[in-house]
């Protein structure tokens, strides 16, 4: 009995002091986590722009921590600095730097990518990192779809929501350009193969590499093939249907100053044949919420002097927006799309947020439910059903 008594006993010993040390390490993570936070704002405080401090402090200040520990500070300099909402730029370094220690892990680096926060950034910095530098013959293309192939769908534990997967195929079609070395035509071609249902996006990739390069070796990538306000029509018009569509959508840093008014964005759009036009009008709608800095303050008097339906439809892009940024904009969203009723007597906004619901959220979450109990009675029954 005294021997049972003594194996039980070392057994509940032994089972809370794993206990404590488990809570121990967490809470001194947590602790560690807010301390580096707050060195970062107190760091940025006089930064003229602070999200790009925030972008080059927390890598630099996180450098001992893993993927997840740095995204936990990030999040905690969003909640001790409420206007740093869009850290996309960040998620790509962060991925980067993790995808680095063994780059064969790539793909399980996108599955260990947080949902809902940095735009989904992370997910493009781990297919960026793992080709940034490759370059692959002509005669190796076609065997390297086998390991493209699957990479954006459903696997093992993974399970991506629709904005996730969109992000994958939009990150596959920057590294196809790594790939191919900026062959655009190449590039598009094996966005054709490797996916159907998102090849709009995984082309604006591809597009984007060209009229956005970010790190020195984007630049480099492109070097003789930059392009200007003159001669992006000609480019653009090289190509037909979706493909010119992404061309000329992606083109939007060569005209930040014509969308300053919200007419600029409308005669820019309206280029494109009827079909193309409400997808480029989205997109840019979905830009010009980022150029704003998610200012409500800004973007209601921007949307609002768009002629209808374009104005209810600017309503609705900037609240989804809102929450594929980052899923605790929620309440902001919704909120907004009140706000702004008085334009869209449609309510094509909460129409908007019933797609987000199915699409940018897991379905049963809380996060769906939140979204779902906030809309109009009349869109409820509908909101986050799959399409």
């Amino acid at each position: 009995m005294k021997k049972i008594t003594t194996i039980v006993s070392i057994c509940i010993l032994s089972f809370f002091s794993g206990f404590v040390v488990t809570v121990v390490s967490h809470i001194g993570r947590v602790i560690s986590e807010d301390r580096i936070a707050a060195t970062v704002v107190a760091h940025c405080k006089t930064s003229g722009y602070k999200p790009a401090c925030y972008d080059r402090e927390i890598p630099k200040d996180t450098q001992s921590f893993s993927m997840e520990q740095s995204f936990g500070v990030t999040r905690r300099v969003q909640e001790i600095d409420t206007t740093y909402q869009y850290c996309h730029v960040l998620g790509h370094e962060l991925a980067a730097r993790e995808t680095k220690k063994d780059p064969a892990k790539w793909k399980d680096v996108i599955t260990r990518c947080p949902s809902g926060m940095c735009s989904n950034g992370c997910i493009h910095g781990a297919f960026q990192e793992r080709f940034r530098t490759d370059t692959v013959p002509d005669d190796q293309l076609e065997s390297i779809k086998s390991e493209l192939l699957n990479v954006c769908e459903k696997r093992g534990s993974w399970m991506p929501t629709g904005m996730e997967q969109a992000s994958c195929y939009h990150a596959l079609g920057h590294l196809l350009m790594y790939i191919t070395n900026a062959r655009i035509e190449k590039a598009l071609a094996f966005c054709d193969d490797l996916t159907t249902d998102f090849r709009s996006v995984c082309y604006d990739g591809s597009f984007m590499q060209i009229f956005q390069p970010l790190e020195p070796e984007d630049f480099a990538l492109i070097k003789g093939k930059e392009l200007t306000v003159e001669s992006v029509t000609p480019f653009c018009l090289r190509f037909n249907g979706k493909m010119l569509g992404s061309c000329w959508s992606e083109s939007w840093p060569l005209f930040r100053e014509k969308f300053q008014i919200p007419e600029g964005l409308m005669s820019h759009c309206g280029f494109l044949p009827p079909d193309l036009q409400d997808r480029c009008f989205r997109a840019l709608s979905y830009v010009m919420t980022v150029q704003m800095g998610f200012s409500e303050e800004k973007l209601e008097p921007y949307c609002s002097h768009l002629m209808p339906p374009f104005a209810a439809r600017c309503f609705a892009m900037a609240a989804s927006r809102f929450i594929e940024t980052d899923w605790k904009n929620i309440d902001k969203a919704l909120a907004w799309c009140k706000r702004v009723s008085s334009f869209d007597p449609d309510g094509e906004c909460y129409l908007e947020l019933s797609k987000t619901a199915s699409f940018t959220v897991p379905r049963g979450s809380a996060e769906q439910k939140k979204i779902c109990d906030g809309l109009p009675r009349n869109i409820q029954a509908e909101c986050g059903r799959r399409p």
